[in-house]
């Protein structure tokens, strides 16, 4: 990393628009950016209030990934403006009503290709940054090796469906149930995120997450309706409006990618294609469809 910046920042790698039926997922470690002038130059490219919020991180790894996060956001997005080249620094943002940034598009007037929607989610170990065009996106990370501080099958019991349980129930090695609990917990946070309303909007226990039969790391979604007076049962429906892809990063993380199906797009699978960078001295394409 040393050699790259002594011979100056290289310029962002501009890149084509993802396609209707592909996201790209762009991530970062935080351990493998060491250099402070790189961290400098990565702090020049933050609006004041961002700074702002980066200083008042207590502890300085807290102070590094949220700068890390917020560099990637920006340089990410700035990579695909290929029309009209786009400076990173020049990027404004905005929340929904739900409070999930976006990027305030119609203060951009020279942005000639269709607004990208993005989403992010890090871990202490490692950021993402996921991206689409056309249709939201919702993205999360965790630690494979995330521990479970209750017994895993009580703390579904609070927050998944009744389904979900049962599903995890069956499983008998402890290991394995607990990296089951972790996929559907990174899988539900994605859809809640897609959704752009928050958990209070979409509580994990309200749908359920499936695996799709015959297919590797696609997932779908039903949602459970409300007890009838006449049945007094609860009825499922599975929404093939959403699609989901669970993935791994770094040997270390699992990846969970929910998009809203565009129907335009033809249907079928989604295709993730996927990048690990440290912006401006390095880019490296990981996998163009690397599913679990």
């Amino acid at each position: 990393m040393q050699r790259s910046l002594s011979m100056g920042l290289t310029s962002l790698l501009p890149l084509k628009l993802p396609s209707r039926m592909e996201t790209h997922l762009w991530y970062i470690r935080p351990d493998e950016v060491k250099c402070a002038s790189l961290l400098k130059h990565y702090s020049q490219l933050l609006s004041p209030t961002e700074k702002d919020r980066v200083l008042q991180m207590r502890g300085d790894e807290l102070k590094k990934n949220a700068l890390l996060a917020r560099t990637l956001v920006r340089t990410t997005i700035a990579r695909y403006q290929t029309n009209s080249e786009v400076d990173p620094r020049s990027l404004m943002f905005k929340k929904n009503k739900y409070g999930k940034p976006e990027v305030d598009w119609q203060n951009y007037n020279n942005c000639n290709n269709p607004p990208l929607h993005f989403n992010i989610s890090h871990t202490d170990s490692l950021i993402a940054c996921g991206v689409t065009v056309h249709v939201p996106v919702g993205i999360d990370v965790e630690n494979k090796e995330r521990k479970i501080k209750h017994d895993v099958l009580a703390f579904a019991e609070r927050f998944y469906s009744a389904d979900e349980v049962k599903f995890l129930s069956t499983i008998l090695d402890p290991e394995v149930q607990r990296k089951e609990f972790i996929k559907l917990w990174t899988l539900k946070e994605a859809y809640v995120k897609a959704l752009g309303k928050g958990f209070s909007a979409a509580p994990f226990n309200t749908f359920t997450i499936q695996s799709k039969v015959g297919t590797e790391g696609c997932y779908n979604l039903c949602k459970t309706s409300e007890m009838t007076i006449s049945s007094l049962e609860k009825t499922e429906k599975c929404y093939e409006e959403w699609r989901f892809a669970l993935l791994e990063l770094a040997d270390s993380h699992y990846g969970a990618i929910c998009t809203e199906d565009d129907q335009a797009g033809g249907g079928g699978p989604m295709r993730v294609i996927i990048r690990k960078t440290i912006p401006f001295v390095e880019d490296e394409l990981i996998s163009e469809s690397k599913l679990l």
